[in-house]
């Protein structure tokens, strides 16, 4: 069975640094690098892709937890309404897709600008609705190119803290996961002790289960390195939309039968399917229209992203030369 990983926070002074949190804000890191890198070899205007990116953070992260509480745990709404803005108690996967959907809808029409300079960097924006609204299939194109290489740390940190536990597994399966008590588990142990404990900790437990976060990192590691493959080539605005779309969909709706059931705190159902089986069904057909617009962009000849190149640059003027002396 694959080993239960356990990483211990990291505690500097009085910062503690979960390892859910480093890991994520890695994948956020290296998928902006990457982007960002993509975006400067087509033309791309990086001013235009960074608004656009940060729109799409912000509302990605706050809608991961806002859909995570709303559908998966209203109860505790119910008793802590103003839990929906601990945006650090729980995160759900396709509530922070749904969150850069509205984000990016609303960079689409809208647009911040300086109202009040607080410091050298710190500035109160205001916002205002664009004069003509900005195409996004484009920008959300580049970013899919690179997002299954920034998901991978995502999904690691999910492996690692095992939020995702799945249902019993059969011992001899190779994506069975050896959970079960502690205290009888055989350990293997790596790097300095912290609080008891080392740093890295591979347990050995008796109780074998699926862990859907490490199913789902497996999955998106040959994504991305079938995504990478393609980075030289110039492909037509929308593919990767279309092909995390039907990819992603349809392999995440099976991977959540997989998920434990009758245990208290079990992921709530929705006749029968959870919250993310219903988002799986509704991005698999956008997919399917998404094939159709490709389709149709190429027949057309005329690429979308043509409004978010940049403009040729000027050349220099030429230093005046003094006339020659006489």
């Amino acid at each position: 069975m694959i080993p239960y990983i356990h990483v211990q926070d990291l505690k500097i002074g009085g910062l503690t640094l979960h390892p859910f949190g480093l890991l994520v804000a890695t994948g956020v890191v290296v998928g902006t690098f990457l982007a960002t890198n993509r975006a400067r070899k087509r033309g791309i205007d990086l001013d235009k892709l960074n608004s656009f990116i940060t729109w799409m953070l912000v509302g990605g992260f706050t809608g991961a937890h806002m859909f995570d509480e709303i559908f998966y745990h209203p109860s505790e709404i119910v008793k802590r309404p103003w839990s929906l803005l601990f945006l650090w108690e729980g995160l759900s996967s396709f509530g922070g897709f749904l969150g850069a959907l509205i984000g990016i809808v609303l960079w689409k029409y809208f647009e911040a600008v300086p109202y009040k300079q607080l410091g050298p960097v710190a500035t109160i924006p205001k916002f205002r609705r664009r004069k003509e609204p900005m195409p996004v299939m484009p920008l959300a194109d580049l970013i899919l190119s690179v997002f299954p290489v920034a998901w991978i740390f995502g999904r690691s940190g999910c492996t690692v803290v095992h939020d995702h536990p799945g249902m019993k597994a059969d011992p001899g399966s190779i994506f069975a996961v050896a959970y079960g008590p502690y205290k009888t588990a055989e350990v293997q142990s790596y790097g300095p002790v912290l609080d008891g404990h080392a740093l890295i900790e591979l347990r050995h437990g008796s109780t074998p289960q699926f862990d859907l976060g490490l199913l789902e990192l497996l999955f998106t590691i040959v994504l991305a390195l079938l995504f990478a493959t393609t980075w030289s080539r110039r492909l037509t605005t929308g593919t990767y939309i279309a092909v995390v779309s039907l990819s992603y969909g349809p392999v995440r709706f099976v991977m959540d039968f997989l998920r434990i059931k009758d245990v208290e705190n079990a992921d709530l159902r929705y006749g029968s399917l959870t919250f993310a089986q219903w988002c799986c069904v509704a991005l698999t057909f956008f997919g399917l229209y998404m094939v159709k617009w490709v389709l149709d962009i190429k027949k057309s000849g005329k690429d979308p992203l043509e409004p978010l190149l940049r403009g040729p640059e000027e050349p220099e003027t030429p230093a005046p030369t003094e006339a020659p002396s006489s």
